[in-house]
């Protein structure tokens, strides 16, 4: 029997970029007595991308609402996601400056060689994309992550490092036949997203290829901060009371108030007790976000609250002092 309209067009978008042998294989493998299993189509594609040296398919099932905060970046992408060209993949870059390390200095030349295949690259499809600039655990891995789920199509994890080889030109191969899996899924229309702790490490002509600019991820204000507090209290079934949040939680991270919440639920003991396990970014790195604040200031996009960054706008505590 001819599957549904709606079975058949799911079914074509999960081997969309497939070779026709491959998507044959996949959809008989794919088949029951009860019709075609769109799911296990998609499962038998993420592992055949995940084959392809340095990619693999994120699985998580996130999306905008287990962000609690970065309001103007989450407008943005769904604005993204809803427009006149949606894309049809998310391309996940986690810490690219250390992907790219070494590209001036690099003797070997690979650094440099996989950085030029990128940007050409880059430049040739006028890939769309963003870079997200902030302290560690400020969401921008989350918010990355997040928007695949919330479209509904694959994100994909591109791990340039992962493409380095010993042999010479072996390096640039696998990058080309990452990004030649890359368009293929996405038919030519996907959306990069990298993430960053040190925007001075990349060079401005790969900045420029993200050309829906760069977002500054600050720490979270006391309303984000309530905000997270109460989405993880709730996730790990801890008493949701105001009286209960550490009291001196000022500066902290989304991910470190996480930490907080799964500790004092593995440790069976209060917030408050928990939290005397924690040294906050914004205690242990004080001068290196107060450096990027500055870079950031008048010069990014601001992830919190519409318009550029400003130093200082806002409640979200400065950097405190050290212990």
């Amino acid at each position: 029997t001819v599957p549904e309209p709606d079975v058949l067009s799911r079914s074509i978008n999960a081997v969309t970029g497939l070779q026709a042998y491959t998507a044959e294989q996949a959809v008989s493998m794919s088949l029951s007595p009860n019709g075609l299993d769109v799911p296990a189509l998609w499962d038998r594609k993420k592992r055949m991308i995940s084959e392809t040296p340095g990619l693999s398919v994120y699985r998580g099932g996130e999306t905008f609402k287990d962000v609690a905060g970065y309001k103007n970046v989450t407008t943005f992408l769904r604005r993204v996601i809803d427009g006149k060209l949606p894309p049809n993949a998310v391309v996940f870059v986690d810490e690219i400056e250390k992907a790219i390390a070494g590209a001036g200095s690099d003797t070997s030349g690979v650094s440099q060689s996989l950085l030029g295949t990128m940007l050409s690259w880059m430049q040739d499809r006028e890939a769309a994309g963003i870079i997200a600039i902030g302290p560690p655990g400020s969401a921008k891995s989350l918010v990355a992550k997040a928007t695949g789920g919330e479209a509904g199509i694959p994100t994909i994890q591109f791990d340039l490092s992962g493409m380095k080889a010993s042999l010479v030109g072996q390096s640039e191969e696998r990058l080309r036949v990452a990004l030649t899996v890359v368009d293929a899924v996405a038919q030519g229309n996907a959306l990069f997203i990298a993430t960053c702790n040190a925007i001075t490490a990349l060079p401005p002509e790969l900045r420029r290829r993200f050309k829906f600019g760069t977002f500054f991820f600050d720490l979270p204000d006391a309303t984000e901060r309530a905000m997270i507090w109460k989405m993880y209290l709730a996730r790990y079934e801890l008493e949701d009371d105001p009286k209960s949040i550490p009291g001196a939680c000022d500066g902290w991270t989304g991910a470190e108030i996480k930490q907080c919440a799964e500790l004092a639920w593995r440790l069976n003991c209060t917030l408050a007790d928990a939290s005397t396990y924690i040294v906050p970014v914004s205690v242990s790195a004080a001068d290196a976000i107060d450096k990027l604040r500055a870079e950031a200031h008048g010069r990014f996009t601001s992830a919190n609250y519409p318009g550029h960054y400003e130093r200082g706008k806002g409640t979200a505590s400065e950097p405190g002092p050290k212990r």
